[in-house]
């Protein structure tokens, strides 16, 4: 069973943290972090593009074999529309949290730092308190928004599967079907085919001998033989046909389920890293009201060696974290659009 850390663990973290945080490599290597995901936004946000234009040449290719396709089309572009408006509000959450983390920083951090006496923790206490009240209804609506397209993209993505799966399943077995008549239309083709050579053979050699009722009777016979072996060969080309309907139909499902599956690895991708920043403000908000808790335990708190070192890194890394953000929102505005 988990236990709470000790003020020794926190200690110890907090330093090794801190000592991290004050290699300006590592710190560089932090910010560039936050950067990437922006450029991972521009690559999934291209990718994006790329599926809903894969969608339409579909639709236009294969519309009339799989009427019911165009509606999968039709719900991804507004998945599309979904996500650059989602992309859109996470750059202006983004430029929020730069001045969320510049107050938490400078005002709220260093008014912890600066409590000396008693009434001077009192007052940080409500401070605190007005901070963590603070709405940020847009980060709420955009961490929700991230997380409910990701669900229904997954619930997409199960749908068409199940779709393909369901024309594939039905395909296969109008294959089977076809094969099994196409087998039988030839064997019954190739038993006409003796019929009529032994009717026209004896029809031949025994004509002079019939009285004109059995050459009549004879002839309607390889008559009747020659339309029903018409007939077959009819049903037959038919079949074959619709085989290679199926064929072709089946082609397009495996082209569809390679280039959507081909897509899955960035979609997931963006609608995990995206979420990072919906995360942001709920982590800042955490810290408040941990070091909130600590200080109502009493003046002694604010001298403790862990809560000070916490203090510390909660200023080391905003900074980072703020540039970081800047830049995450510098590369949305700078994307490419089309």
């Amino acid at each position: 069973m988990a236990t709470d850390p000790s003020d020794q663990d926190k200690l110890d973290f907090a330093n090794a943290a801190l000592e991290q945080l004050s290699d300006d490599q590592a710190v560089q290597q932090f910010e560039d972090n936050v950067k990437q995901v922006g450029t991972w936004a521009n690559q999934v946000d291209a990718s994006f593009d790329t599926v809903t234009r894969k969608f339409e040449q579909m639709v236009e290719t294969y519309g009339k074999q799989f009427p019911g396709f165009s509606s999968y089309k039709d719900e991804w572009v507004g998945f599309d529309t979904r996500w650059v408006a989602l992309l859109s509000k996470s750059r202006d959450v983004a430029s929020e949290h730069v001045a969320i983390l510049k107050r938490f920083d400078k005002v709220y951090l260093d008014m912890v730092q600066a409590i000396v006496t008693e009434q001077d923790r009192l007052d940080v206490i409500k401070e605190l308190q007005v901070f963590i009240d603070e709405p940020h209804d847009d980060s709420i609506a955009m961490s929700n928004g991230f997380l409910t397209l990701k669900r229904d993209i997954v619930d997409f993505i199960g749908r068409l599967y199940q779709w393909i799966t369901d024309q594939g399943t039905q395909l296969e077995n109008e294959a089977k079907q076809l094969k099994l008549d196409i087998d039988t239309l030839q064997g019954e083709i190739e038993e006409l085919d003796g019929k009529i050579e032994t009717t026209t053979k004896a029809l031949a050699a025994c004509g002079i001998c019939l009285c004109l009722i059995g050459v009549v009777v004879a002839g309607s016979v390889l008559a009747a033989y020659k339309t029903q072996r018409n007939d077959k060969a009819d049903q037959l080309l038919e079949k074959q046909k619709a085989l290679k309907d199926v064929n072709d139909k089946q082609q397009a499902l495996a082209n569809l389920k390679s280039d959507y599956d081909g897509m899955q690895p960035d979609i997931s991708l963006i609608c995990e890293k995206l979420v990072l920043f919906a995360e942001i403000w709920s982590s800042v908000r955490s810290q408040s009201i941990e070091f909130q808790n600590i200080l109502k335990g009493g003046l002694g708190a604010v001298t403790n060696m862990g809560f000070k070192a916490q203090v510390r890194l909660a200023q080391a890394t905003c900074q980072p974290l703020e540039n970081g953000l800047e830049k995450y929102a510098t590369e949305l505005e700078n994307r490419k659009t089309t």
